[in-house]
């Protein structure tokens, strides 16, 4: 307030006739002539009513000593009285509203025009300034509290002639109050008087300027609750007094002001110490809600003690809010205009805490129907007694508990049904068991039903002992109807060669006819198992052989009658040298791609034809991925060419390509355009494995024993992978790998990083040096095993993984990679015990594995790219599984909505769908 600002300064006239005499005789003055008076500064433009306003100024200038005066100022305003005109400073000081006759707020506003003017008796020099005077504001301080938790006041503050004394906070005290008991149902049993302990908590009141006069001002708890605010409900008309009305919807965010929080406990003003500058008063119901709080001269902080109790009930976090109601001392204002000063006090709950998980610790499970499986609910926090919990699906569930799934608790040496949960004094975790009666459960549905399970939070609200749920802890549990294994292949000579899941489940699976000219066909399939549809791909006079089709399907949002639908799509891809009818050979092996959209017009609506289109060049050309876009439902082609594609040069043997196919109408149907081909290589043969249609830039991916493009060869076999959005040159692209051979099997994209897959006799960790930047470091292993290793899209390694077999024995390869929930699963065969537990067969077995990407630290390393640091290991749902037939492999994985993973399967000459859980529990029975 006392800062100077920038001087601005009037000088006062001259005399003519110095000034004529002085310009006279100046050729032969030899002294300077005196400098104008001037004012040094100019006084502080804000004042508060109650707080002394002063200003000490100088000035310099005149031929003697100055003398000052103040014009059109307020009456509150004076210069001070002095007899020391030599002195360098004067002061100038007021109390706005005290000072020129005690005005009050009769002194508030803006004066303008106010002079300071200093003279010498002949020169004077005058400095105009403005005053406005507001009110000196006070204001409360927010905070959040929790139950049963003292107050953490920080760092203890220096004392201060311009705070209160901090009150005591470790001291405790007691509040009674009643409560209503509730009916199963919900209706108002009776009451009971709780007495409970509480902590005290502080508010600091603030004022903004010190005042010269004592500032009194009153304060209370209020709160938006209503008790006769009631949920609504479509069966239920809940009428006062009720639980949903009490603990309904709208007040379940509020805390209740003598049940949650109070200015002063019934039975505290024995245990806590008396503040001389804090007075409590009750409000009618006889709670001590309100107070005054006094502020001393010269005090511009202090507190309003308050108590939060530590009920028993479970609840949400809840709001208060403290009012500084009237000033009933002194001059001060409610807030900067004296309309308004409070704030709101956030109350934690200190109940303890429940989450409901699997066995594993996971938040997602698949049961069969016909199943049971047990669940654990653990419960962190203190407590002194028991504590209940009750299980209730949530609104968004598909399934309801009773209709079809059941919730069971160990009762008396059985499981009986129950949705309650006991948790003993001493014990953590309560186990419980789901079960979906075979009998019972129907669905008629083509997407599976699935349970989402928490707690009955509106029955426990209000009751006393009953645990908080821990935010979003809800498990998901999926209810599987397909509990055997679908043969695809059981009456006629069908190979599958890829699979895929969308559309309410449905199941797509690609291959080829072997007892019809290697005819290729799709079969859908629902999540129950039976068959939906029978697509012939290729035409009945195409002689085929053993062609490969692979599959993608695409869910997008496309326009229909002046709003937006989803559409339903999918297309397969495959290579041939033989005659298709409706194409023209272009030579050699070439590629034909067919595009089927959901027509939903018919009844149940079923897949029809697009489009089909070859493409080639004039050498082989083999498809190794086939991806739709889910934005534009661009279809695009990776794989690898002995030929040249238009526009583009071959560099040696095989080259990888990435080939971009658009649909555009010609009238009312969708013909196929390719967009471009990008083709690109080294002087080896390029493997491609795999593709990703990203919308601005597509990526595909592959390894190579040679230089591709130009980039440095880092080993034997090197992985790489680039992107492009045209035809044209000058793509970036990226080879990536160790110094020994890293041959590639899959990759994906997925969160933004490249994840590629691959089988060598090798392990990979990351390594960091000074500076923290990563890079990839291979050892050698006695057999084949599994490798992950993730890179960002401008090449930098990221994350490195190897899935090898416990005791270094058996050689795995691990062929098909999937992203699951934030995890990823990755399967293929082992020729030994690849899960240390599983039974070892003659041949090949299949084997199926998921990988927690949970890093702990990402700054620090350990043998598989994430660390190990923290003193608590966060959840990695990682598990193994080995199918017990020899002569089987999992060569192709699809993804139901995070649920259920879907593999498609080989045991011997029989192809089938496997369905496992996120766990690895195997759904789908083989026998």
């Amino acid at each position: 307030m006392r800062a100077d600002l920038v001087s601005r300064t009037a000088s006062a006239s001259r005399f003519l006739a110095t000034l004529f005499f002085a310009s006279a005789l100046v050729a032969c003055k030899t002294e300077k002539d005196p400098d104008d008076p001037t004012i040094i500064g100019v006084p502080p433009a804000e004042a508060y009513l109650g707080v002394e306003y002063y200003y000490n100024f100088g000035a310099y200038g005149g031929e003697s000593i100055l003398d000052y005066t103040l014009t059109n100022a307020p009456s509150w305003l004076a210069l001070e009285d002095t007899n020391n005109k030599a002195r360098q400073g004067i002061i100038m000081r007021g109390v706005p509203g005290l000072g020129g006759g005690s005005r009050g707020e009769a002194d508030l506003g803006r004066q303008l025009g106010i002079n300071l003017v200093s003279t010498d008796g002949e020169m004077a020099g005058v400095q105009p300034f403005d005053i406005e005077v507001k009110y000196n504001a006070l204001s409360l301080a927010n905070d959040t509290f929790t139950e049963g938790k003292n107050a953490d006041r920080g760092a203890d503050p220096e004392e201060s002639d311009e705070r209160c004394e901090v009150p005591d906070l470790d001291t405790s005290g007691e509040h009674s109050f009643t409560i209503n008991q509730y009916a199963e149902d919900g209706s108002v049993s009776g009451t009971k008087t709780v007495t409970a302990e509480t902590q005290p908590v502080l508010v600091r009141v603030l004022l903004d300027q010190p005042s010269v006069t004592r500032v009194a001002v009153a304060f209370e708890l209020t709160s938006q609750y209503n008790p006769n605010s009631c949920d609504k409900s479509p069966d239920t008309a809940f009428l006062p007094p009720h639980q949903r009305c009490e603990h309904s919807k709208a007040n379940e965010a509020d805390a209740t002001v003598g049940h949650d929080i109070v200015a002063l406990g019934s039975d505290s003003g024995s245990r806590l110490e008396e503040l001389d500058y804090l007075v409590y008063q009750q409000d009618e119901s006889g709670t001590y809600s309100r107070g005054v709080v006094t502020l001393e001269p010269g005090i511009t902080e202090c507190y309003i003690r308050l108590e939060v109790i530590d009920d028993s009930f479970p609840e949400k976090q809840e709001t208060a809010e403290l009012k500084l109601t009237e000033v009933r001392s002194g001059l001060a204002g409610l807030g900067p205009n004296n309309k308004e000063a409070d704030t709101a006090l956030k109350i934690d709950d200190n109940e303890p805490l429940v989450s409901i998980q699997t066995e594993d610790g996971g938040a997602r499970d698949a049961l069969n129907v016909g199943d049971a499986r047990e669940y654990l609910a653990v419960l962190t926090g203190d407590r002194d007694e028991p504590i209940l919990a009750r299980l209730e699906e949530t609104r968004e569930s598909d399934v309801k508990l009773g209709a079809g799934v059941v919730t069971e608790r160990w009762i008396n040496g059985s499981w009986s049904p129950s949705d309650e949960l006991e948790f003993p004094v001493g014990v953590n975790e309560v186990r419980f068991r789901i079960r979906v009666p075979d009998g019972s459960y129907s669905n008629p549905e083509l997407d599976d039903r699935f349970l989402l399970l928490g707690l009955d939070q509106e029955y426990q609200a209000g009751r006393e002992n009953y645990a908080r749920a821990i935010d979003e802890s809800v498990l998901r549990v999926s209810v599987n109807e397909q509990i055997k294994a679908l043969v695809l292949n059981e009456s006629d000579g069908f190979v599958a060669t890829d699979i895929d899941v969308s559309h309410q489940g449905r199941v797509f699976v690609a291959g080829y006819d072997s007892l019809n000219s290697d005819r290729v066909r799709v079969r859908v399939y629902s999540q129950k198992g039976s068959q939906l549809q029978d697509i012939l791909i290729s035409s009945p006079g195409d002689t085929l052989s053993r062609p490969k089709p692979r599959i993608a399907t695409v869910k997008r949002e496309v326009a229909r009658d002046k709003g937006k639908v989803d559409r339903f799509e999918f297309v397969v891809s495959y290579s041939t040298d033989s005659a298709v009818a409706g194409t023209s050979a272009q030579g050699g092996a070439d590629i034909v791609t067919t595009r089927y959209w959901f027509d939903d017009s018919s009844n149940g609506g079923e897949y029809v034809e697009s489009w089909t289109i070859r493409t080639g060049t004039s050498a082989d050309d083999r498809v190794q991925s086939v991806r739709m876009n889910a934005e534009s439902g661009y279809v695009l082609i990776a794989g690898e060419t002995a030929g040249t594609w238009p526009k583009q040069t071959n560099a040696g043997g095989m080259d990888s390509f990435l080939q971009r196919i658009d649909s555009e109408l010609d009238g009312a149907n969708e013909v196929p355009k390719v967009a471009w081909t990008r083709q690109v290589g080294s002087s080896a043969n390029d493997a491609v494995v795999g593709a990703a249609a990203r919308s601005v830039a597509p990526l595909l991916f592959g390894s190579v024993a040679g230089s591709v493009n130009g980039e440095p060869v880092l080993g034997g076999v090197d992985a790489f992978f680039y992107s492009t959005t045209s035809g044209e040159r000058g793509l970036a692209v990226f080879q990536v790998g160790s110094e020994a051979d890293d041959p590639l099997t899959d990759a994906i994209y997925e969160s933004n990083q490249m994840w590629l897959l691959g089988t060598t006799s090798g392990s990979y960790r990351l390594l960091k040096d000074k500076e923290g930047n990563r890079s990839l470091e291979r050892g050698p292993l006695n057999s084949q095993s599994g490798f992950l290793i993730a890179y960002t899209t401008t090449g930098l390694i990221r994350r490195a993984f190897t899935l090898n077999d416990a005791g270094d024995q058996s050689n795995e390869r691990l062929t098909v990679l999937m992203a699951f929930g934030n995890d990823m699963v990755t399967s293929g065969a082992t020729e030994g015990r690849f899960d240390g537990s599983a039974e070892v067969v003659n041949g090949d077995q299949g084997i199926l594995a998921r990988l927690s990407l949970v890093e702990d630290d990402p700054d620090s390393d350990d043998k598989d790219g994430s660390a190990s640091d923290s003193e608590e290991e966060p959840y990695k749902n990682e598990w193994r599984y080995q199918l017990a037939k020899g002569d089987s492999e999992f060569t192709a994985l699809a993804n139901y909505r995070d649920d259920e993973i879907v593999a498609l399967t080989r045991v011997g000459r029989d192809w089938m769908v496997l369905v496992f859980s996120p766990e690895g529990e195997l759904l789908s029975a083989l026998d």
